[in-house]
């Protein structure tokens, strides 16, 4: 299991990015079409936004549900 490293850059309080972040460290995750409905972005948007958040230190884990779906969780507290 992926963990958080402790050089994240948090998102600004109030962006969508903080609340992709509050999204994904939920128990249970969030699939690419929570994010998106949530969020209102395209598929591709949500995507590249999780990417993002890898670049600046997240710790990212896919979990497939089976078939074509996937949950992405950060695991770690993270502190914004």
């Amino acid at each position: 299991m992926e963990t958080l490293t402790t050089d994240i850059i948090p998102p600004r309080k109030g962006t969508k990015q903080e609340k992709l972040v509050v999204l994904l460290c939920r128990k249970t995750g969030a699939t690419l079409e929570q994010i998106s409905e949530r969020l209102g972005w395209q598929r591709h948007t949500s995507s590249a936004a999780m990417t993002g958040l890898k670049k600046r230190g997240y710790k990212i884990e896919r979990v497939s549900e089976g078939g074509k779906t996937s949950r992405y969780i950060i695991r770690a507290p993270v502190t914004t």
